[in-house]
């Protein structure tokens, strides 16, 4: 496994547990939806001749997780003080 892709593991597999509230006793689950998240990431977003042979083949967790990534919005800008209340009299 290259360093780039053991560290986007460790740091969701931490990121995960924090989620879960630090719940101590999880962490094979957390490290193995983390790998589940990396491979469906390297499936979708590598190109074709980049990717790895396999069954393509994803559970629902990681099928959600990435979901929730794919549907989250940006927030709207917030506009400054100095802009807000200028010609605009009620």
């Amino acid at each position: 496994m290259n360093e780039e892709r053991q560290e986007w593991i460790n740091k969701r597999a931490y990121s995960l547990w924090e989620q879960h509230g630090r719940q101590h006793g999880h962490d094979q689950e957390n490290w193995e939806q983390a790998t589940r998240e990396r491979d469906e990431l390297e499936r979708i977003a590598l190109p074709h001749h980049l990717k790895k042979t396999g069954s393509g083949e994803v559970d629902d967790a990681t099928r959600k997780a990435i979901n929730v990534t794919r549907n989250t919005s940006p927030t709207p800008p917030k506009k400054s003080k100095s802009t807000i209340g200028r010609g605009n009299v009620a």
